[in-house]
């Protein structure tokens, strides 16, 4: 059971700490007064450890007394089933919020993260291992290797050739496979910005349209439906005979 009490922290160890508060998104400027009571660590561990803390077990206090009940239960319930447990004493630093307890708390925090990290990788060998022993496809041979200036013998496992050949196709067909998506994701992300750029255009030749402006001189150019329905042409300037005619919904000029 590794114990955590009050502390100082090295330069070093204090550089970590600042670096996982800023991946945790918590402030180090409050983190004195957020972290005098337990549930901000309780959401941490929520999510790492969910089957193990149950935050309804840590409603937030805020008076001295409630707060340390708060972490006296966080202590049994969660930071004991991790080999980790905090004594009486610091748990009243953290309480009152006492100048540099945060800091430790996390750090011993970090440290936990990383004992997990290694059982994990640990049990993971063993399982595999394991794996090898029970599958008679997998032999172990003892080969001579050189360390230093000796020779020693060093068990190593060995596998059929067939079944090095099968494992290399089916790598070679899944790299197919993720070559083939990113090509496709590619040329998708190639039309998006066709689309975006066609966009833009559209959007600057319609903020760049003139005004529709009426008049009643003769020399204006409109089209305008009769009696009929059919369109009638009028009078139309020197100057407006070579632009383009553009028609409103009621077919005028715009």
């Amino acid at each position: 059971m590794h114990t955590v009490s009050g502390k100082n922290l090295s330069s070093e160890e204090l550089e970590e700490v600042s670096k996982w508060l800023e991946q945790n998104n918590i402030s180090t400027q409050r983190l004195r007064r957020e972290f005098s009571d337990v549930l901000p660590l309780a959401e941490i561990f929520k999510r790492d450890y969910p089957r193990l803390v149950d935050l309804f077990n840590y409603p937030k206090k805020s008076s001295v007394q409630l707060k340390l009940a708060n972490w006296e239960t966080f202590n049994f319930r969660v930071l004991s089933k991790l080999n980790m447990t905090l004594t009486k004493d610091f748990m009243e630093q953290m309480a009152n919020g006492v100048s540099g307890a945060a800091e430790v708390l996390v750090h011993e925090v970090i440290r936990l993260e990383k004992r997990q990290r290694l059982a994990e990788e640990r049990n993971a060998t063993l399982r595999q291992e394991r794996l090898w022993e029970e599958n008679d496809e997998v032999k172990t041979v003892v080969v001579n290797k050189q360390v230093g200036d000796g020779i020693v013998q060093v068990p190593q496992k060995m596998i059929l050739y067939s079944l090095y050949e099968k494992s290399e196709r089916d790598s070679h067909e899944k790299d197919a496979i993720i070559d083939a998506y990113q090509q496709r994701m590619t040329h998708l992300e190639s039309i998006i910005k066709l689309k975006a750029e066609r966009i833009d255009e559209l959007q600057m030749q319609m903020g760049k349209q003139p005004q529709k402006r009426a008049t009643s001189s003769a020399t204006n150019s409109f089209l305008a439906y009769d009696g009929n329905k059919s369109l009638i042409q009028n009078h139309i300037s020197p100057t407006e005979a070579s632009s383009p005619a553009h028609l409103d919904a009621d077919g005028f000029n715009s």
